[in-house]
């Protein structure tokens, strides 16, 4: 059985430390526990309160070394990670520095915008290095992508929903191109202020035109629209030419 360093810190991947196969879906619970040095019979009970994990759990059968077939309570291994930053972990761990990883991971994907970068694995913006900022750029960079998503997601759920309520909609060539401008004031806004503002804009354009999805935008307000967004790409430039000219 695998049994992880007490004191290693290295770019070594924990799931294939534990012996995790990333083609397997669900992972054993036990063995993952005694890998870690924790007793199996308590964290097996504690894994059943928290329902995303409980969710996640699969009674099945799994061979032993010996070739035994033996009952074992399984977990869908996309949620491992997730529970392995809630164990408890030795200071100086491969799992406390793993853990350590993991909290700034979540907390560059779900910072609030103009928040510091600043966390533990990281370090503040004055002490990052060029490796440091490229992580931090691509951390910046995966959480736009995914508010977009999260927002597109939205948005087509309520088409799902409201596109039988609503008399007047888009043509799809105007609710393309409504999204595309959309889309392109946020990589706008990403680029020159390092800020994610997708999901402002398009609550802006929710109440500016007080709509409830921007294909239940009015025809005769699609032009308005496309020019209100418009605006707000040429407020972006004109306050990075301001912030220039200062310097």
């Amino acid at each position: 059985m695998t049994t992880i360093p007490t004191s290693f810190y290295a770019t070594a991947d924990i799931l294939t430390m534990l012996g995790i196969d990333p083609n397997q879906q669900y992972i054993p619970v036990r063995h993952v526990l005694r890998s870690v040095g924790l007793a199996p019979a308590s964290y097996e009970r504690a894994l059943r309160r928290i329902p995303v994990l409980a969710a996640g759990l699969k009674p099945l059968w799994i061979n032993d070394e010996h070739g035994n077939r033996l009952p074992a309570l399984c977990l869908r291994v996309d949620l491992v990670p997730l529970w392995l930053s809630m164990l408890p972990s030795k200071p100086g761990s491969l799992l406390a520095q793993w853990q350590i990883e993991v909290a700034s991971v979540l907390w560059q994907q779900f910072k609030p915008n103009g928040a510091t970068t600043q966390d533990v694995f990281v370090g503040a913006r004055y002490q990052q290095d060029n490796l440091d900022q490229a992580y931090v750029q691509a951390q910046e960079i995966a959480a736009v992508a995914r508010h977009q998503l999260l927002g597109e997601r939205e948005l087509d759920a309520q088409i799902a929903q409201h596109e039988s309520q609503t008399a007047a909609h888009l043509s799809d060539d105007g609710a393309t191109q409504l999204v595309q401008m959309t889309r392109q004031t946020a990589m706008t806004s990403a680029t020159l202020r390092k800020r994610n503002d997708y999901l402002g804009i398009f609550v802006g354009l929710v109440r500016v035109f007080q709509i409830h999805s921007l294909r239940a935008m009015p025809p005769s307000r699609l032009h308005a629209a496309l020019t209100w967004l418009e605006r707000w790409q040429n407020d972006l430039l004109d306050e990075i030419t301001a912030d220039e000219s200062k310097e």
